[in-house]
């Protein structure tokens, strides 16, 4: 397997570490690391967190190894660009190397380089001067225009000769973009062209100092910043956005390195605290600035709209070409910088400039950064999860400031002021007439880290530990019409503790919990088919495209999460106490299995879990839709109420009475904590009246007046809580046989409930009760849609067509399930029950004992031995979810038939003509009458449906007391 062929969230994954890697061995070879401990390094990395794709993982690092190493033996061989025969103009600006990207597996360096121009070399019409700066994907030159004999800047474009004609002429097009921005305080793009294959930019050559080299401290001590100065470079940098957003361009990279300091005074006269000044020539109290280095921004949609299916097709090429230089998979932007759309992967609008402008304000204004962290982790942590804090003295001096700048850095895009709004501000007077920026929601950025540094040359530094994949077109998201939610997976020795769990039994994981809470608010998506939570995971794309086929869904949501500062991942420090959780949220295809979005997002990795349903939303507006109203975690006691609800509804399964056993625990925990919580009292009922069908009469009878409470209870907490109302529906048609009020119930609830797969499952019995047969298979289908993995609902599926009359195609339903790869031994009992009933009901009774390999019978034994053995395993093997009682009683009426039609081939006998008994036995024998009063008397749940559909019970539906307590067969 190569790299390329690795699923979204796994290359993720490997090129973060990869990034870490490299960075940690950078430092190392300065301070003289040898072999050996590199070595170390990537056996140790490739053990802890290479897992099945260790030999990828190492391949990935030794070329980052040998790749590193020649640079830094080529660099202690090669004198510097500073020593050479040119020398450098002192304030030159110096591009900053970002780490040099992986290469390709398997690849070398005397295979990947490439002959860039050398010193005196020409380009065109430009001389090569000196060098001023060098990356892994490029070089920037200092070179002379011939024509008119200035100093420019020329970046360099240079993937270890893997250019691809896509590649140049996106950087062309983006390049030109640029180029059309002409502003004072924008560096000043002159020509494109391309050399020897490599493209290239050639811009202004900028003398000066940064903003980044002006901000720090010792600096700061000589040459303190004046308030005006910060509102001048604000006013500044400002007026340069509103330029570039109105053009459709988005910087993405704003910081104090890509600014320039020149110290070039402005014409005499101007002032900076005039509000008539023009922004455009306000260079006192310091200098003029110039915002360079657009090596992450990307022209928006609005500017190039009739390119945006050529852009994505590019894409695709580069990555069929195998070209790893260029691989989806990396944040754009700079930790504590970048805006917290920009940092969760998500759609980058003008807006995410403005937050980064602020952060630079900030730190101009208040000595200090605004988002501060050891780690670039950390910094992504700080910027979507903290608050910056203005020093009051300082915000004292200029309060209109000062508020200004906080309301750039609002978490919320739709919160911050545009361009033009701070440079009205700023300048004290309204935003200019006639100018308006661009919608924040309607430019879409995509995040392609090393694509889009090449589009500038210079090469900034990828985020590490932020690993997010691209979003694809908005349409593929808003297309989706289905979609399930799949286990997340923890990323190195990330284990959960029950400390960190709600408490009570069962203990579950919080991969499970996370994934359960997450299916559960989406279950409130409105037009979006949701499917109920179970334990499945996917890696590959082929696994993907497997589950999405058995949930039947259009798209899969699956997650990763690590500790916020990633030591698992990426190193060996020690875990600091109380960390946050950052969860990786993958949408992925379910046709493809190919990423459609990624997001990351940090969550607090305690017990409430109410903290934690915004994920949710964001999902469901990135689809395009909203959530339904829900009160589940609202006017709480305790939010572990809420807790235990989710895990409740998660461990639920209809497949095993183990499982809703466990549910109902979770459920009384929950009303143990909040007695008046509705929905722990609704769970409650709704398990109870649904588990009554399955268990042993006295258990029954006990769940049944449970329910009763239960339901009472919360429908007087809330009237309209749509779990106790289905609890009360069940209750109405299965124990009280009042038909038709339940139907008016279950019609209310499938509009506010479209993802409850028990409201379409007994939507579809009582439909059938009441003779709408196909009404009840089409809600059946339903319910099987929204639980895609249950058995027990394929099953009913399959009974429903005997049910029906449909025998062979039943008994080929279940055949199927048997023959399914995804069975368990628990999942085989419906279906081999089903098809032991069909068997039996048909007279087959050799292929019955085939669907039971335990039962103690062969065909030359006779009718009565076959339901003598069968009777030793109606406990273990029933008919169908039914209770012990109403399975035994169809036993006893086959078997009292058996026995009927046995005396009819042989000489009469002494015989109580309509005994239900069993032979031998007939004065003690039950009759057909004695029966049905018994059964009635007990009011089990699925009595209405097996006395009035189920083919064993015709001759007790032809009773006058069966037609009197279900008044429906007089009909039938």
């Amino acid at each position: 397997m190569e790299l390329s062929d690795l699923p979204a969230r796994e290359l993720a994954r490997i090129d973060a570490i990869c990034l870490e890697f490299e960075s940690r061995l950078r430092e190392s070879l300065h301070e003289g690391a040898d072999a050996l401990q590199v070595s170390d390094r990537v056996d140790a990395l490739v053990e802890n967190y290479g897992g099945e794709h260790g030999a990828i993982l190492r391949r990935e690092l030794e070329a980052i190894s040998h790749e590193l190493q020649r640079q830094h033996d080529t660099h202690l061989t090669t004198p510097s660009p500073n020593k050479s025969t040119v020398p450098l103009d002192e304030g030159d600006i110096a591009t900053h190397a970002a780490p040099t990207p992986p290469l390709d597996p398997g690849s070398s360096s005397e295979t990947t380089a490439v002959k860039l121009p050398t010193l005196a070399d020409r380009i065109g019409p430009y001389s090569i001067i000196s060098v001023l700066g060098r990356g892994g994907m490029g070089i920037v030159y200092r070179a002379t225009d011939t024509r008119l004999d200035r100093s420019v800047a020329i970046k360099m474009l240079s993937l270890h000769g893997r250019q691809s004609q896509s590649l140049i002429e996106r950087f062309q097009r983006e390049a030109k973009a640029v180029a059309g921005l002409t502003h004072p305080h924008i560096v000043e793009l002159f020509d494109v062209g391309i050399y020897d294959g490599m493209p290239y930019v050639v811009m202004e050559h900028l003398r000066g100092e940064t903003l980044l080299e002006r901000m720090r401290p010792a600096r700061i001590s000589k040459d303190p910043i004046s308030i005006a100065q910060v509102r001048n470079w604000g006013i500044q940098l400002s007026d340069a956005l509103a330029t570039a957003h109105s053009q459709g361009v988005i910087h993405r990279d704003i910081k104090p390195e890509n600014v320039m300091v020149m110290d070039r005074p402005g014409p005499p006269g101007n002032d900076a605290g005039n509000p008539s000044a023009s922004p455009r020539s306000a260079t006192e109290h310091g200098a003029s600035l110039k915002l360079f280095d657009f090596g992450l921004s990307r022209v928006g949609s609005s500017r190039f709209e009739s390119e945006t299916e050529q852009s994505d097709v590019d894409i695709a090429e580069l990555l069929a070409d195998g070209d790893t230089s260029t691989r989806i998979g990396m944040i754009l932007g700079t930790p504590g910088y970048m805006a917290p759309e920009q940092a969760q992967g998500g759609v980058i609008t003008p807006a995410a400039d403005i937050f980064a402008l602020g952060c630079v304000l900030f730190e101009a204004l208040f000595g200090r950064p605004a988002f501060s962290g050891e780690t670039a982790t950390k910094r992504f942590a700080a910027v979507l999860e903290k608050e910056p804090h203005a020093e009051p003295l300082r915000s004292r001096e200029e309060t209109e400031l000062a508020d200004l700048i906080l309301a750039m850095l609002q978490k919320d895009p739709a919160d911050r002021p545009t361009a033009d709004e701070v440079l009205a501000r700023l300048q004290d007077k309204p935003a200019r007439d006639g100018v308006s920026s661009p919608d924040k929601r309607d430019t879409l950025v995509i995040s392609r880290r090393r694509l889009i540094e090449a589009v500038g040359g210079a090469i900034a530094g990828g985020a590490i530990g932020a690993t997010l994949l691209a979003p694809e077109p908005v349409s593929e998201l808003q297309a989706i019409e289905s979609i399930g939610v799949l286990r997340f997976q923890t990323i190195g020795s990330l284990t959960d503790s029950s400390e960190d769990l709600p408490i009570g039994d069962p203990v579950i994981d919080r991969a499970d919990l996370l994934a359960g809470l997450l299916a559960n608010e989406l279950a409130r998506l409105n037009g979006i088919t949701v499917p109920k939570y179970e334990s499945l995971s996917a890696t590959e794309p082929q696994d993907f495209r497997e589950v999405a086929k058995r949930l039947e869904v259009d798209a899969l949501i699956t997650g990763v999460f690590t500790l916020e500062n990633g030591p698992e991942v990426l190193s060996l420090s020690e875990k600091p106490p109380q960390p946050k959780l950052l969860v990786n949220i993958d949408i992925v295809s379910g046709k493809t299995g190919k990423l459609i979005e990624g997001t990351l997002i940090s969550i607090a990795p305690g017990k409430n879990l109410i903290e934690q349903t915004g994920v949710a939303r964001k999902i469901a507006a990135r689809i395009g839709h909203e959530l339904a109203q829900g009160s589940e975690h609202e006017n709480l006691k305790d939010p572990e109420a809420f807790n235990c609800l989710i895990k409740g509804r998660t461990v639920s399964s209809p497949d095993t009475t183990h499982a809703m056993e466990r549910a109902l625990r979770c459920f009384q925990h929950a009303a143990s904590i909040d007695d008046t919580y509705p929905d722990a009292q609704a769970g409650i009922a709704l398990t109870a009246i649904s588990l009554a069908s399955r268990v042993d009469e006295p258990r029954a009878i006990e769940l049944i007046d449970l329910s009763q409470n239960a339901t009472d209870l919360a429908l007087s907490l809330d009237p309209e809580n749509s779990v106790a109302l289905l609890a009360r529906a069940m209750l109405d048609y299965q124990v009280l046989a009042d038909f038709h009020s339940a139907a008016r119930i279950l019609r209310t609830l499938k509009l506010p409930t479209p993802n409850q797969w028990q409201v379409y499952q007994q939507s579809a019995w009582l439909n059938f009760i009441l003779g709408n047969e196909e009404l009840s298979l089409n809600d059946m289908l339903r319910a099987v849609k929204l639980h895609g993995t249950s058995w027990f609902l394929r099953t009913e599926h399959a009974r429903a067509e005997w049910f029906r009359g449909n025998t062979d195609r039943a008994i080929d339903a279940s055949k199927a399930l048997l023959e399914s790869d995804h069975k368990t031994s628990e999942d085989e009992l419906s279906p081999r029950g089903l098809l032991i009933d069909i068997y039996e009901h048909t007279g087959r009774f050799a292929q019955a004992a085939q669907a039971d390999p335990n039962l103690s019978w062969e065909p030359n034994q006779g009718v009565a031995a076959y339901y003598a053995a069968r009777e030793q395993r109606i406990e273990a093997l029933p008919y169908g979810p039914f209770g012990p009682t109403i399975n035994a009683a169809i036993l006893q009426l086959r078997r009292a038939e058996a026995v009927a039609q046995a005396a009819n081939e042989k000489p009469a006998r002494d015989s109580n003509g309509g005994s239900a008994g069993e032979p031998g036995n007939e004065s003690d024998a039950e009759t057909s009458e004695q029966l049905l009063a018994r059964l009635i008397t007990t009011q089990l749940p699925m009595l209405p449906l097996v006395l009035c559909k189920h083919p064993a019970m015709n001759s007790l539906s032809q009773l006058e007391q069966a037609r009197e307590t279900y008044r429906v067969l007089r009909y039938q």
